[in-house]
């Protein structure tokens, strides 16, 4: 699963988690005060199959 995060029209992050058919996964990034600008962010998630179940959590500790 390929998972991407834009602020303000501009990437900031990008990872991929490996998703087994039988078991869970987790991935995470973590990035300096200030790469998410104010306003609004996007998050994308592109997993490999519809079936495929997933959660997302942001921490935003500034």
């Amino acid at each position: 699963m390929a998972v991407t995060m834009e602020s303000q029209q501009a990437q900031v992050a990008e990872f991929s988690v490996d998703c087994p058919a039988d078991g869970v996964s987790v991935g995470s990034v973590t990035m300096d005060p200030g790469v998410v600008q104010r306003g609004s962010f996007t998050v994308d998630v592109d997993a490999s199959d519809d079936s495929v179940r997933w959660a997302l959590t942001v921490t935003q500790p500034e």
